[in-house]
């Protein structure tokens, strides 16, 4: 366990964490081919990779660390805080990556259009950026709190204020924190400003969380 292990990190990976995300991924995809030839079938598609997505890997990644039935042997061997990070919330991310790509496949398919966005790149970007930034607000308030129900609540809290009041957030100062406006506002001026602002953010949650994870003896 003293170098990176995907072994070990699979072995002790929760299916639940992948039977979720499957499950949501089916639904939205059911729900696709019924309004495959409506106009609504794009409002389903962006639904899903700007809402679905960085919701579930928020509410995960809150769960990733310190719910690791091996947690205490894990701190009883020289592992860096940010190995550990980057094991859990790494998976996470490479599970939701990997229904991302799978959807926007399936809705090519089947007749969609992404021509909304200026380019492939920022079609990428309008998922991406929000789901690293929900993930690394519920790691971060998880080890914060030393509780994961607090970070899954804190994500559900800022995902559904800023889903209700993105309107606001788009034309004030919250525009820099509004992780929805790549995919519903892809025209926004202030998009590249959004979506750098939302990246440091994320990195710095990301150290905040190894400085937390130093702390042990909090979590055992």
């Amino acid at each position: 366990m003293k170098r990176f292990s995907l072994r070990y990190a699979l072995m002790t990976y929760k299916l639940d964490q992948l039977w979720l995300p499957l499950a949501i991924f089916l639904l939205f995809i059911l729900i696709s081919l019924i309004q495959m030839d409506a106009p609504q079938l794009m409002n389903i598609a962006r639904s899903y990779l700007s809402a679905a997505v960085p919701l579930l890997a928020g509410i995960m990644a809150a769960y990733s660390v310190l719910e690791d039935p091996a947690l205490e042997l894990r701190f009883a061997t020289p592992i860096p805080a940010s190995r550990t990070l980057l094991e859990r919330l790494g998976l996470i991310f490479v599970v939701q990556s990997s229904f991302a790509l799978l959807f926007q496949a399936v809705i090519l398919i089947i007749g969609g259009d992404f021509s909304m966005y200026l380019s492939a790149w920022h079609l990428q970007l309008a998922w991406i950026i929000p789901t690293l930034s929900l993930m690394m607000l519920g790691c971060t308030c998880s080890l914060l709190a030393a509780n994961s129900t607090i970070g899954a609540l804190m994500v559900g809290m800022v995902w559904l204020v800023e889903l209700i009041a993105r309107g606001w957030f788009a034309q004030n100062f919250g525009k820099y924190f509004l992780v929805f406006m790549g995919a519903l506002m892809p025209d926004h001026p202030d998009l590249i400003a959004n979506h750098i602002s939302l990246f440091v953010i994320s990195i710095a949650l990301f150290i905040t969380s190894m400085a937390l994870l130093r702390h042990q003896e909090r979590y055992i």
